[in-house]
């Protein structure tokens, strides 16, 4: 078995911590998305093809949403640790994309597959909802690791952000510049 090592980068502490905090955003940006991926690569593959499209691809992007939050917002911090990023200087768009396939390789890990779906289970399932926790277990990991493969392509995230970009102020979604 092969270890994948930290990142060799310059990227530092702070600007780890705030580029794991944009995660949640880029999670959201491509929430239809997955869906529409889901119920069109993934659905057709389980036993209830209905419900999985009714119910279970919608539900991912919230699953994922929960997931970035925990990990990769409330635990930043340690994102980067685990990284040894520490020397303070603007990063390069090559840092992104390390940066960022050092998270893939998180979202990747089916220990830590194991551990979101655990996390999710335990507080993404309320009693009344009657079978949460079982679907959790059932279809989440799957799911996930079909989106992470399709819509986590590092290059593509980081070529959409100022670092990469020369942007000064990323575009407003709504008021985009021309």
């Amino acid at each position: 078995a092969s270890a994948m090592a930290a990142p060799e980068s310059r990227f530092s502490c702070s600007e780890c911590v705030k580029e794991m905090h944009h995660l949640g955003g880029h999670v959201h940006e491509v929430g239809d998305d997955m869906t529409a991926y889901l119920r069109a690569n993934y659905c057709p593959t389980t036993d209830d093809v209905e419900d999985c499209e009714e119910n279970l691809s919608i539900y991912y992007p919230h699953m994922l949403q929960q997931i970035v939050q925990h990990y990769f917002v409330d635990g930043a911090t340690h994102v980067c640790q685990t990284m040894g990023v520490c020397d303070a200087r603007e990063y390069t768009c090559d840092e992104c994309v390390v940066g960022l396939e050092w998270v893939e390789a998180y979202l990747e890990d089916p220990i830590m597959i194991a551990e979101m779906t655990i996390y999710l289970e335990q507080n993404g399932c309320i009693d009344e909802w009657v079978g949460c926790k079982e679907s959790v277990k059932k279809y989440f990991p799957e799911m996930h690791v079909m989106c992470m493969e399709k819509f986590w392509i590092p290059i593509e995230i980081c070529n959409s952000e100022p670092v990469c970009t020369g942007e000064t102020h990323p575009p407003h979604p709504t008021h985009p510049h021309y």
